[in-house]
Parts: structure tokens; C-alpha cells; sequence
């Protein structure tokens, strides 16, 4: 099957994903027109990493637009222009990266493109990959060497044009231009061949050389290329394959060579190392960036050059650049912007004429229109004696299909007055013509023998004063230059054309610009940075080589180059792509020279398709192998913009706290983001996650970020993000109940130093029913800033305004070509971010998550204990009961190097509170935790025993046990403690273990003498109920009607198979109240603890593992016990199993002597903090106050001083320095016992 058939773009995608641009190349190339595709060519050849930077988008063949509405939607009109101040104001779009572009000024307008230069004589700008190339006529002329041996070139070429000879011929290998074939003569052609012999110049009439292949074929490159088919389309762009454009050639052998193209980079300033090489300072066009405004514009990506920086972005490109440079602070000529040419251009219509000349663009397998430009009148001057500025070429040209209706308009009503004068004077020729313009009006532009059919157009090429002018008024480029329509040797071309047209029938039509205010327009703006005559900067702004000079002497910026029209001193007189290209391949040519550069010309490339590898790659592989483990894309991104302050080399913990700081020192952070949002493997459908979320493949996504972060704290300039990601909606392992946004990115500065941010948008039970938190959690991004080695550099918060969220979502776009299935997509990310949001806004509702049963539990991955006990073993109480008893060595203290034990420390007893028969875990050694109490303990030297009373052991000695019976089992693990060690037992004591110690102890069962100290949590000896315990405690009436119901014993662990009865009270207690909304959850286990003993913790102190497993540390319960504890609590006193108070004077004297800690939660609500306090000031004022202590733990609960995620660092160090205090007090005693 034949190459050429199908497809008419059979060439590798050349532009790169943005986001695998590299902070630094050898060489980087602003724009990739003709200048810019030679400079990535040969700069590749010889041995360089290259990156092109392209404002536009990459444009294929078969993309172009060609009807009115298509190109309306691609038209941008920039500018400024006293007398056509209603365009601007009225059509401005202002977006640089449109296809086709016109800027306004005074005197003179350009369309014209940031990066490219326009070689169409239709007016129409282009805005892509491969510059002007794409839609030019592809004129391939070169200068007459007359024009460049005037005064404005530089001597080196002016002294000897022919040096350029050797140029020209490499761009003619590369860019093959050829004459339109004689075997076909289009009606346009033979009516300019036919009037070049009415103007007596038939000697000067011939058919130009085209980039345009007129038959299939691959092209110097390799790629395939298709034949014209002649329909005139040239200025809005080919869909046929046949153009030779910088993209098929120059730009497809630079990627072949390893260069790296970026497409929608509009190229702001160059800054200039200190080591040396550039910076390039530019924007970023992507997913909408530039709805932000002056942001988009402010927040800036770089690259760095670290050897050559050329500027090919044509005349209005390049100048800008160059202006914006200096105003950033880089030194140079003060001619930047001025002596700009617009190349002699004038546009002329000969209207409504005697011959059918079939010049509008359009499809025709029948009577095609030819290609946009065929054949030239060439007027230029070849004799000595005459002055080269009376030259000019007159070309023939094509009407665009898109512009059909807007011309026939325009040239209707300019042509309207001499109509009605001419009706006078041959009322005949005159019908025919009206009769023809009718035709086009109500028939089309096609209509055959139509005004429009019967209208010729000329592109006239010329000399003018070079006098336009290129400034920058607030950051945007203004063009002022003279009246060029008003010269009178503008007029005498007139004059020429009128009397052509006398003899043609036809009637003058112009441009709307010239018609109305004498003002031209032109496609082949020359100039701006022209090349010097006298090798200083006060003659020009860079040399003959295109070299920028550093003010109005002779030194150069060694490496930062024009390569472009920006460099032309003067109007060609011809379209000057030609001479472009030769220019820019004798700058490349001598500076790879100086440089001991080789540039490769011989070697040619292996033939290109769309499905080729570059030849030579500098991390291709490594591109391929990130792309494949990359998340798959849902083809949508979007931006988002954040703006906050950090406070930098402080440890404070608050994020809150830090912003505060941060702003009150204005270390502000601004954060430019573009999200592309993937797909992330998920659980299956179904399955429940520890969120209590229902999860599926299509509700987990994951965002691959590109953009900048600005905060001069940490850099000049803004911190680029190498690499970066967002995963929405992840659990968090440090805390419970919680989902996250979190953002993880690597950032790279200006000076190089790397940095790693991580921040995090925490969503969780706090935004129940409230829109506002909602709000403040879904837009605030704590943030928190280290070096890569570890180091905190910064944190603070960063949040999204409502305006910038306005804007944000205006952002969303499709990353390829819209397809219908894209909707889909879209709606799905949207539907599951909401989805997210609704599961903690309306928590209570939230499918309930219940333990995993018997089978699944064993079968699951159980963490295993952090440090096992050395010994277990079963002690008997005084009454005959076996309880249960773990002892853990301590681990040898490292002092010296070598492992020391201290055995004179005392051991610890540690006492839990109620949690159940047979509960896997103890509450002192929670594999779950980073650091438990066993294992804080025994790591400073202390042999911990952890004691499981009677209430967690026999099921039927718990079912009868009391936690006064629990006292025995108190004494007998003291007594057994007693046996196996020399010290006392410092006992720590949480909950009922703590009540039924402080039993003992007033009864006499147990001897305070027998212990070192005691720390006690949240209770001791008297108990005040928290708010909801002391509703349910006023009466066991709860307790009994769950007796009625469901027996004697409560579960803790429950699941959708349980009875009916056990079932609705999980349902139930889905409303069990809290007294803050972080405390809702969806864990049947933890509701039910809560429901049998209260709130048990501030879920805040809680971490993902922890109250996952509350079911593994808490178990089934006897209602007896727990009536008991009611009826305790409810009287405020310790009491007997005979209900009579233990409290009394007489036992409370038992208790002198003996060192106590206590503790409590500011946020329990199993029993007030009140409770200690009252044992506090009762012990205070019996005994003195020098042996008891109180700590409050903000922010803590009941339970949570014991096993919270923190409580190592907020609790424990606390009770260890009570214990260090009672071992130095034991010590004084000693000592004055001794003394005495």
C-alpha cells in the first residue's frame, strides 16, 4: 500500500509534554520559525542538548480551519490604535497563543506572530509550531545583492553579499523549493503573465520557487510528503501534506537529533547568569493558566541555557523579549525597538475585472485556484546606477475561504462611489459589473463569472523608511510608525495599478486600514534588533552574527543571539524567508566554529512516520519509562492558585501558628498549579475502607502536577516544580476518621538548591453539616517546606480565595483533541469529589464500618507485638482467682557504648481500665501505636508487668466480678512483684484499674508502704461523671432494658450478621451524641465503647491504625460490672460490693505517705477533670502538699493520655518524671533515715 494515500501528517509528534522539561539545556531556542528551526537543527547536529520554546500550539496538517467561523473562534487582535480604537476594544481577544494574530498600531499594523514572523500576503498572523512556515506562501527568494550592500548592513556582509550564496544553498537542501509545474497553468498566473506584458516587463515575469511539493515524496528529512492539490490555502494552513514547512524539516531533524520541543511558552525576559549562560523567565499557556490575569503573567517558569540562548521569535517576538529583558536590568543598545521595517508591503484588489481569474481558495478537484503565490513581477533594481529603494516584486495571491464574506463586503463598498460615476459614462460595462457583484452576494463567492471570481489580488513587496517603532507600555507592545500609504512611493505603485486596472475592467480595492485612514499593513516586519553597520551598539543591537550587545560599545552577550527577522536592517523587497534562513545558518555556522563546535551535515535521516524514536535522545528512555509507570490520564486538567505566607527556620508545630508568624514577617508563598487528573488503582467495588468509603477504581484519582511556587524566602525567582503530585482523597495513617488532598512536590530554584513541599487539605468529621468549615477545609493547604536531606526550612498555609476559585473553574480543559466520551470522564471526577466531600459532610449517614470477623481477622495481616513479654503467667488472688500477669524486661540502657542494665530501678505495675473478656491486646503494649507505655518504659531501664484483672480473663469469673473484687488481683500481682524484685513498684493506673487500686488501698487490702508511687488517669478516689455519662448514670435503668433484650453481655464487636436487636443499636448509636463533631465516626466498635463507658477520646489524638483496632484491644462485657460502675459513679465515692462508702477519715489516712500523679484529659467526657481535682485538693489539704501532683493534658480525652498517637511526647515523659521524683525522694528519705 502506497505511503502517500491516508494520512497527510505521517511525521513524529514533535513537541514534548510540558512537564518533562529539563531546568537546564545546552542550548534553548525562543520561537521555531525559520531563524529558530535552522539554530535547533544544526545546534542538535553538532552535539547539544537543545529546547525549543514555542508560544503556539503544535498544528498538523489536517487542523487547519478554513471556514469564517472556525477562524473567527482563532483570531486574537492585540494592540493598541488611536484611530481604529474600537477593533481593540470591541474584538481584542488578547490570547497569544490563537492561531491567527493582528496587532494594531499607529500607522502601521502587523499581523503578526510572538516567536514567528508572517510571510503571507493575505494579513493573516499564525500562532504554531513551525512559525509563519505553516501558512506562508513559502516564497523561497533571495535578496538582490543591491539591497544588501546598503549603508544599514553590516560590513561583513555588506562588503561581500555573495559570502550568503553558501547559505542560501544549505537552506535550498533543506527547505527544497520548486516552480509550480508547467504542465498546468492556473487562471491567476496567466492573468499576471498577461499583465506583465501590458507593463512591458514580460522579461521580469517568472513563476517563484515554493517550499510545496507537487508530487509525493519524502522530503530532505525523511518525512512523507503528499502533492498539492492547489487549493490556495496556504495563508490558513494546508490539510493536504504537500508543505515543506520548519515543522517538517529543520524542526523534524532537530527532534530526530534529541532537541526538545515546548509548545505554549511565551518567552517573557533572558537574565544573565553570573557563572555564566541565561536564564530564559517565561509563561506557561496551559489549562486555561491564563484566566488568572496578571498572575499568569507574574508567576514565571525558567529554563536555563548554559551555553547559547537564540531568540527566534520573529520581529515583534524577538524585539519584546529583548525590551522586556531590559527592563528586568540586562544592558543594551538603546536602538532596541527602533528602525523597524515593514517591508515595503502593500495589498492591492483588482475588483470586479473582464476575467474570470478563480483566485479564492477553496477545495476543487475540478478548476483548483493554484497555490496562494505562483509567479512574481520582479522590478527590483540589478543596474549599479540606479537605487536599490525604487525596486519592488509585484506576486499574484488567493482570496482565504474564511475571509469570502468580509472581503466582498470591504471591496463592495470601497468600489460603490466610482461604480455609480462609471454608470455614466458606459452604463453597459457597468450593468455587467453589477450584475456580477449581485452573483457573489446571493450565490456565493464561487458563482461563476461572479465580482469576486473576476477578483485578482497582489502582494506588492517594496522599500520603505524604516521608521516604525516598537515600545512597551505597561508590558504590552505598541506599534507606531508612519502613514506608509501616504509616500509618494506608495502612491506611484498605486498609480502603476490604475493604470493596469484601465486596461482590465477591474476596480481598485485596498486594505480596510489603508482605505479608511491611508494606514498599512503589513505581513513582514523586519527589524527591531537590526544587526549594526559599524560593529557597535550605538548603530544596532547586535552584530553581523546576531549577537546582543551590552550597550552602545562593541561587547557582545557571548551566546544570547537574534536569529530572525528582528536582525534585518532594512526591507528586502521580497519575502524573506529566504534570507532569514541563509542569515540564521551563517550566524549558527561561525559561532559553532568559534565555539570548536561540529556541526554534522553529512549524515541523513532514516525515513520518519508517526511511529519513529528519535535517533539521538538524552532521556528518551527515561521520558518512555515515566510514562508508562504514570497514572492513566482522564484527558482533563485543570489550574489552581494559592496564596498564604510560611514562617522559615522556626519548630513551630501549628501550621496556623506558622502562616501567622509568616505573615507578620510578609513571607508570603504563592503556589501556580496545573493538575492533570489520572486514574489510581483502587479497592474493589464494595469493599469498605477504613474511611468507611466505598471505593472503586473510578472514584480514586490522582493529579500530576505542573507549575511554579513564588516565595523569596527561598528563592529570587520561583521555585519550578520537578516533579509533583496530588492524590484526592486519601486516608491519613496519622489520624482517624480522616481523608486528605494531599499535595507531595519537589521543587528546584534558580540557584539550585532542591526542596521537597508537602501539604495536605484535611478533611474530616469537623465539617459535619457546616458549609463554611467545608469550605476552609477544602481550600486551605497546610504546608510544610524541608530540604531533600531532611531539613525544615518552612511551614505555614496556603489557601484558594473565592475569586481565584471562580477562575478555577473556568480552567478545565481537555489535554488532546475533545472527544464526546471526555464528558464522561469529567463528570465522573466531579461526581466522586463531591461524592468525598458529602461522606464527611453528612457523617452520620455514612454506610457504618464494622469490625472483620473471626475468619477475616485471622486471616488478615496482625501487626505483631512491638516488644513480646519475657514472661507470661496466671497469679491467684487471695480468693482463689487466676488472673493474668505479663512481665517485659527492660532493655539494657546504652551509656558507655556497651549494654548496661540498671536492676536497682524499680519495675513498673501497669493497671488497665474495664475492656473486655479475652481482648487480644493489652492496653500498656499496643502494637498500633509509634510508641506505647511498655515500650517507653522499658527503654529507660524499667521492667514493666501489665496485669489483666479478673474482668478480662475467665468469662465466668467476670460475669460475677466487681471492681472491688478487682482489688485482690491488685494485690496479689504487688505481692507477686514483691517476690521477683528488690524495689518497689511504681503502678500506673488507668480507669477502673486506677479505682480498684485506690479500693485496696483504703481498705486496707493493699499497703500504700508497698509502693513507690502512683500515677492515676482520670480517676481515683472520688468520680464525677462527664456530661453524658452522668444522664445515663442517674439510674441502671439503660443497663436493665439492655438485660431484657439481649442478655447480660455487651459486645463490642458487632458485624451486618449480628442479631436483629444488636443490629439496630448499631444504627442507633450512629446518633449517639459527642460533644464535638470530629468525634463523629463510622466505627461500630468505637461507637459501641462509647455508648458503654463514654467518649473515650478526642479522635484528634487518634491515628488510622489505632482506631481501626479498637476491636482488638476492647472486647464484650458484663452488665453487672457495669451497673456497678454506675451505680459508683452516680454516688461520686468508692464503694463496696454492699454499696457502702470507702471514703472515710479513717481510711484515708492509709494513703499518707504515698507519692501521686494525677491525670486528666481537658477534653474527657468518660469522667469530668473535676474528679481529680477533688482527690488532689482533699489529699492537699490532709497530708501537705509536697507528695501529689496534677497534670491536665489539653486537648487529651480519657483514654487517649494512654494509647493517643502522641501521648509519648504530650503524657508519658510527664509520669516518667514523677516516677524519677518518687526514686530521689525514696533516696532523701534514705539518707535522713540514716543520718538520723
Amino acid at each position: 500500500m502506497s505511503t502517500f494515500t491516508d494520512k497527510t501528517d505521517n511525521y513524529p509528534t514533535l513537541s514534548r509534554p510540558f512537564g518533562s522539561m529539563r531546568s537546564e539545556y545546552d542550548v534553548v531556542i525562543v520561537g521555531s520559525g525559520y531563524g529558530a528551526g535552522v539554530a535547533a537543527s544544526r545546534m542538535a547536529r553538532a552535539g547539544k542538548s537543545v529546547a525549543v520554546l514555542e508560544l503556539g500550539w503544535e498544528r498538523r496538517s489536517g487542523s487547519f480551519p478554513h471556514t469564517f467561523s472556525q477562524c473567527l473562534r482563532d483570531v486574537s487582535i492585540s494592540g493598541s490604535s488611536l484611530q481604529n480604537s474600537f477593533i481593540s476594544k470591541w474584538v481584542s481577544s488578547g490570547d497569544p497563543t490563537r492561531l491567527f494574530q493582528l496587532v494594531l498600531g499607529d500607522g502601521q499594523h502587523s499581523f503578526a506572530a510572538h516567536g514567528t514572523k508572517i510571510q503571507q500576503f493575505l494579513l493573516i498572523g499564525f500562532i504554531g509550531l513551525g512559525g509563519t512556515s505553516l501558512i506562508n506562501a513559502g516564497v523561497f527568494l533571495k535578496a538582490d545583492e543591491r539591497t544588501l550592500q546598503m549603508s544599514p548592513w553590516p560590513s561583513e556582509i555588506r562588503n561581500e553579499p555573495s559570502t550568503l550564496e553558501e547559505y542560501y544553498a544549505r537552506a535550498e537542501t533543506m527547505l527544497q523549493p520548486s516552480t509550480y509545474p508547467d504542465h498546468s497553468t492556473p487562471n491567476k498566473l496567466e492573468h499576471l503573465q498577461k499583465e506583465s506584458r501590458w507593463l512591458g516587463e514580460k522579461e521580469k515575469f517568472y513563476r517563484v520557487p515554493l517550499t510545496i511539493f507537487f508530487h509525493n515524496g519524502r522530503n530532505s528529512t525523511g518525512v512523507p510528503m503528499h502533492a498539492s492539490r492547489q487549493s490556495g490555502h496556504e495563508c490558513t494552513g494546508l490539510n493536504d501534506g504537500s508543505k515543506n514547512s520548519v515543522a517538517t524539516t529543520y524542526l523534524a531533524d532537530a527532534w530526530n537529533w534529541g532537541a526538545e520541543i515546548f509548545c505554549g511558552c511565551e518567552v517573557q525576559f533572558v537574565e544573565k547568569m553570573d557563572g555564566g549562560g541565561y536564564t530564559i523567565h517565561f509563561a506557561w499557556h496551559g489549562s486555561g493558566r491564563s484566566v488568572f490575569g496578571d498572575q499568569f503573567k507574574e508567576q514565571l517558569f525558567w529554563v536555563k541555557a548554559k551555553e547559547f540562548c537564540f531568540l527566534g521569535a520573529g520581529a515583534l517576538g524577538t524585539t519584546g523579549v529583548l525590551l522586556r529583558s531590559k527592563q528586568h536590568g540586562l544592558q543594551m543598545s538603546p536602538l532596541v525597538g527602533r528602525n523597524l521595517s515593514g517591508n515595503g508591503d502593500l495589498l492591492i484588489f483588482g475588483y470586479n475585472g473582464g476575467t474570470n481569474i478563480n483566485g479564492i481558495a477553496h477545495e476543487s478537484s475540478r478548476a483548483p485556484p493554484g497555490p496562494t503565490v505562483t509567479a512574481v513581477i520582479d522590478n527590483r533594481v540589478v543596474d549599479p546606477l540606479k537605487n536599490p529603494l525604487s525596486g519592488y516584486v509585484i506576486q499574484d495571491g488567493c482570496i482565504p475561504e474564511m475571509f469570502n464574506p468580509i472581503i466582498q463586503i470591504m471591496l463592495t463598498l470601497q468600489t460603490i462611489k466610482s461604480q455609480v460615476w462609471c454608470c455614466l459614462s458606459n452604463p453597459r460595462q457597468e450593468a455587467r459589473k453589477t450584475i456580477a457583484s449581485l452573483k457573489s452576494l446571493l450565490l456565493g463567492p464561487y458563482a461563476h463569472n461572479g465580482a469576486l471570481q473576476r477578483t485578482s489580488t497582489y502582494l506588492v513587496m517594496s522599500h520603505d523608511s524604516n521608521e516604525v517603532t516598537l515600545t512597551l507600555k505597561d508590558n504590552q507592545l505598541c506599534l507606531r510608525g508612519p502613514a506608509e500609504g501616504r509616500s509618494e512611493h506608495f502612491k506611484w505603485i498605486k498609480k502603476i495599478f490604475e493604470e493596469l486596472f484601465a486596461r482590465t475592467g477591474a476596480m481598485m480595492g485596498l486594505s480596510y486600514f489603508y482605505a479608511r485612514h491611508q494606514e498599512e499593513i503589513t505581513v513582514h516586519l523586519l527589524g527591531g534588533a537590526n544587526m549594526s553597520n559599524d560593529g557597535t551598539g550605538g548603530c544596532g543591537v547586535t552584530n553581523h552574527l546576531g549577537e546582543v550587545f551590552s550597550g552602545s560599545e562593541s561587547g557582545v552577550y557571548k551566546g544570547l543571539v537574534c536569529c530572525d527577522a528582528s536582525i534585518i536592517p532594512t526591507a528586502l523587497g521580497v519575502n524573506p524567508l529566504a534570507t532569514i534562513s541563509a542569515l540564521s545558518e551563517r550566524s549558527v555556522n561561525l559561532l559553532a566554529e568559534r565555539s570548536g563546535l561540529s556541526i554534522d551535515l553529512e549524515t541523513e535521516n532514516q525515513p520518519l512516520n508517526a511511529y519513529s524514536k528519535p535517533s539521538v535522545s538524552w532521556d528518551y528512555q527515561e521520558h518512555q519509562d515515566r510514562t508508562k509507570k504514570a497514572p492513566q490520564s482522564i484527558g482533563w486538567q485543570f489550574t489552581e492558585t494559592m496564596h498564604g505566607h510560611i514562617s522559615t527556620g522556626s519548630d513551630i508545630k501549628s501550621f496556623a501558628l506558622s502562616e501567622k508568624v509568616g505573615k507578620g514577617s510578609s513571607c508570603a508563598m504563592r503556589m501556580f498549579l496545573t493538575i492533570e487528573i489520572c486514574r489510581r488503582e483502587g479497592k474493589k467495588l464494595g469493599e469498605s475502607s477504613s474511611s468507611g468509603i466505598l471505593t472503586c477504581p473510578d472514584l480514586q484519582y490522582q493529579g500530576i502536577c505542573t507549575g511554579t511556587i513564588s516565595c523569596h524566602a527561598l528563592s529570587k525567582a520561583t521555585l519550578k516544580i520537578v516533579d509533583g503530585t496530588v492524590d484526592f482523597f486519601t486516608p491519613i495513617e496519622e489520624n482517624a476518621e480522616s481523608s486528605a488532598i494531599l499535595y507531595k512536590l519537589k521543587l528546584l530554584s534558580v540557584e539550585g538548591i532542591q526542596y521537597r513541599l508537602n501539604g495536605h487539605k484535611v478533611i474530616n468529621s469537623n465539617i459535619s453539616f457546616s458549609a463554611r468549615k467545608t469550605w476552609d477545609a477544602t481550600t486551605t493547604l497546610n504546608v510544610n517546606i524541608t530540604r531533600l536531606d531532611g531539613t525544615n526550612i518552612g511551614a505555614g498555609a496556603l489557601h484558594i480565595s473565592l475569586l481565584d476559585f471562580k477562575k478555577q473553574m473556568r480552567t478545565f480543559r481537555t489535554t488532546t483533541d475533545f472527544q464526546i466520551g471526555f464528558i464522561l470522564t469529567l463528570v465522573g471526577f466531579l461526581v466522586s469529589f463531591m461524592y468525598h466531600i458529602s461522606l464527611f459532610f453528612f457523617r452520620p449517614f455514612v454506610h457504618m464500618r464494622f469490625p472483620p470477623t473471626p475468619t477475616k481477622l485471622s486471616d488478615s495481616k496482625q501487626p505483631p507485638p512491638k516488644q513480646p513479654p519475657a514472661t507470661s503467667c496466671n497469679i491467684t488472688a487471695s480468693d482463689g482467682v487466676q488472673v493474668h500477669l505479663d512481665m517485659y524486661d527492660a532493655i539494657p540502657v546504652q551509656k558507655t557504648g556497651k549494654p548496661e542494665h540498671n536492676s536497682n530501678l524499680p519495675p513498673v505495675l501497669l493497671l488497665p481500665g474495664v475492656t473486655g473478656i479475652s481482648a487480644m491486646h493489652n492496653l500498656y503494649s499496643l502494637p498500633f501505636l509509634r510508641c506505647n507505655m511498655v515500650e517507653y518504659f522499658t527503654q529507660r531501664g524499667h521492667r514493666c508487668y501489665a496485669l489483666t484483672p479478673r474482668w478480662g480473663c475467665d468469662p465466668a469469673v467476670a460475669q460475677r466480678s466487681t471492681v472491688f473484687d478487682c482489688r485482690l488481683d491488685v494485690a496479689a500481682a504487688i505481692a507477686y512483684m514483691r517476690e521477683q524484685e528488690r524495689q518497689k513498684p511504681y503502678v500506673i493506673a488507668h480507669c477502673q484499674g486506677s479505682v480498684a487500686l485506690c479500693m485496696g488501698l483504703l481498705d486496707g487490702t493493699i499497703q500504700s508502704s508497698q509502693l513507690l508511687g502512683i500515677t492515676a488517669n482520670s480517676v481515683f478516689m472520688n468520680q464525677v461523671f462527664g456530661y453524658w455519662n452522668s444522664l445515663k448514670g442517674r439510674t441502671t435503668l439503660l443497663v436493665q432494658i439492655y438485660e431484657l433484650l439481649a442478655g447480660n453481655y455487651f459486645p463490642i464487636v458487632s458485624n451486618a450478621k449480628s442479631v436483629l436487636f444488636q443490629r439496630l443499636l448499631d444504627t442507633l448509636l450512629r446518633f449517639y451524641p459527642v460533644g464535638h463533631v470530629r468525634d463523629v465516626c463510622t466505627s461500630t466498635a468505637c461507637r459501641r465503647t462509647s455508648f458503654a463507658f463514654g467518649l473515650l477520646w478526642n479522635h484528634e489524638n487518634l491515628d488510622k491504625g489505632l482506631h481501626d483496632n479498637v476491636h482488638q484491644f476492647f472486647a464484650g462485657t458484663h452488665t453487672k460490672l457495669m451497673k456497678q460502675v454506675v451505680r459508683i459513679g452516680t454516688r461520686g465515692i468508692c464503694m463496696d460490693n454492699n454499696s457502702r462508702p470507702l471514703l472515710t477519715a479513717e481510711n484515708l489516712q492509709r494513703l499518707q505517705g504515698l507519692p501521686i500523679l494525677f491525670v486528666s484529659g481537658t477534653d474527657n467526657q468518660v469522667f469530668n477533670p473535676e474528679t481529680t481535682l477533688k482527690d488532689y485538693e482533699l489529699l492537699r489539704r490532709r497530708f501537705g502538699e509536697k507528695l501529689y501532683r496534677r497534670f491536665l493534658v489539653d486537648g487529651y480525652g480519657h483514654l487517649d493520655p494512654i494509647v493517643g498517637k502522641n501521648a509519648a511526647e504530650d503524657v508519658y515523659w510527664r509520669i516518667f518524671g514523677h516516677l524519677r521524683w518518687c526514686i530521689k525522694e525514696k533516696e532523701n528519705m534514705k539518707v535522713k533515715t540514716n543520718g538520723i
